[in-house]
């Protein structure tokens, strides 16, 4: 038995200021011709396979689909999808927008890869079902929950494609690669000195090159990024714990100068190390 249900959303101004607002989602048993090849629509659409299967156009290749896959489309850009004609697919799925609907989408790669798996398939599939039952019932604080199981989901994406290029079994506990690891723990040891690329990369006995795409696709920082990360860490910690003047707090944190660390302090939190000692102790 074949069956299309869509419901509609007219989202609230507020909703898309702030939130992951949603067009429309949907709840689809394909029939065997079933087919969409559209060159725009807009935002952004996610589907999750029930049952049976089929097949998403990507960059450069088709995808085949099986049950609990994900596929996600910016629908502002050309894209096809269709049901197996042998074993056409079930479908539940979600139409949505939000101001970083487009950083997801390239933080997942979708725009090479549009096909997605998740670790706990179950949890998923009942997000996406509850999203379509909260649009039929329409309860208080709709558009803030279907905003949080939406975030959800993408961050499920998320965490799931970061293991997997991290080289992790789904059977072993989620942890950096050895490598990884090792340059992680080697920047905490030697934050104060003026660390560069090369020296980490040394330090765990790879390529430059090769090991700062790793370390990227691993932790989502470059090195540089994760290095003034934790200094900036390191210095809050002093500034909120210390009376030592913010010149000797760059300095043990291992930056050059205390204009150099005043400037990146305010590019990070937005104030100063000044003014935030003012507000933490």
């Amino acid at each position: 038995m074949y069956f299309y249900k869509t419901i509609t959303h007219s989202p609230s101004e507020t909703a898309k200021k702030c939130m992951f607002f949603v067009q429309d989602v949907g709840w689809f048993k394909c029939k065997p011709s079933y087919v969409v090849d559209r060159r725009f629509f807009y935002a952004y659409q996610m589907k999750f396979v029930v049952s049976g299967s089929g097949y998403v156009q990507g960059k450069d290749r088709k995808y085949k689909l099986k049950p609990n896959d994900l596929f996600l489309l910016n629908l502002n850009e050309e894209h096809c999808y269709h049901a197996d004609p042998d074993d056409p697919w079930e479908l539940l799925w979600v139409r949505f927008g939000g101001m970083q609907a487009a950083d997801y989408y390239a933080m997942l790669g979708c725009q090479e890869q549009p096909v997605l798996q998740v670790r706990n398939t179950n949890a998923v599939h009942s997000m996406f079902r509850e999203l379509f039952h909260m649009f039929q019932t329409r309860p208080v604080g709709l558009e803030v929950s279907a905003s949080a199981y939406i975030t959800r989901i993408l961050s499920e994406l998320l965490v799931t494609k970061m293991e997997r290029d991290a080289v992790l079994s789904p059977n072993v506990s989620p942890d950096y690669p050895k490598e990884i690891r090792e340059a992680i723990d080697y920047i905490e040891n030697h934050y104060q000195l003026p660390i560069k690329l090369e020296e980490v990369a040394d330090a765990v006995h790879l390529s430059q090159y090769y090991f700062s795409r790793i370390f990227k696709r691993s932790t989502g920082y470059s090195v540089l990024e994760y290095l003034i990360k934790y200094r900036l860490t390191r210095s809050k910690e002093l500034l909120a714990s210390s009376k030592l003047p913010t010149g000797e707090i760059a300095q043990r944190v291992g930056f050059c100068s205390q204009s150099y660390f005043t400037k990146m302090f305010k590019t990070h939190e937005g104030m100063t190390p000044r003014d935030y000692r003012l507000y933490v102790q």
